[in-house]
């Protein structure tokens, strides 16, 4: 299996043969940003780290959609919410509603989470198994509604 590094830097290229400039700019920029990472741990990244990466940039345009619309410069949010579009096809499956609350409950039971005090067992036993599959605000909310 190959890394999400590797597949991103064969999509590059396959970008630059097609000419889909919008693409080869955020691919670009991914790469840019996991070979960053990878400095700043001085070695490789884990696939979780990976995610990690690109969940921030997720977050980080998702952040520019807001500030665009409030400043009403639509066509701004449009380009980045094509990006966001573009990064989400490298990351997993993103769960949402009841598949969400499901999997929620499921590793609620499994750590016995009680109440806000165990929300750092949780986090972590979620961390372990969904990494990069839920917004972390989503997974607080579902979770706030088993209390």
């Amino acid at each position: 299996m190959t890394s999400l590094s590797e597949r991103l830097t064969e999509d590059v290229k396959t970008a630059l043969r097609a000419g889909d400039k919008q693409r080869l700019q955020v691919l670009r920029m991914l790469v840019a940003s996991l070979r960053e990472a990878a400095d700043a741990a001085q070695g490789s990244l884990g696939p979780a780290d990976e995610i990690a990466v690109l969940t921030r940039a997720v977050k980080s345009r998702k952040e520019s959609v807001a500030q665009a619309l409030a400043a009403g410069r639509q066509e701004f949010a449009d380009a980045e919410a094509a990006e966001i579009e573009i990064i989400h096809g490298y990351l997993p499956r993103q769960l949402s509603g009841d598949e969400l609350l499901a999997r929620v409950r499921e590793v609620a039971a499994e750590v016995g989470y009680g109440g806000p005090k165990d929300t750092g067992r949780f986090m972590q036993a979620w961390m372990s198994r969904f990494a990069g599959c839920a917004d972390g605000r989503d997974v607080q909310a579902a979770l706030r509604g088993l209390s």
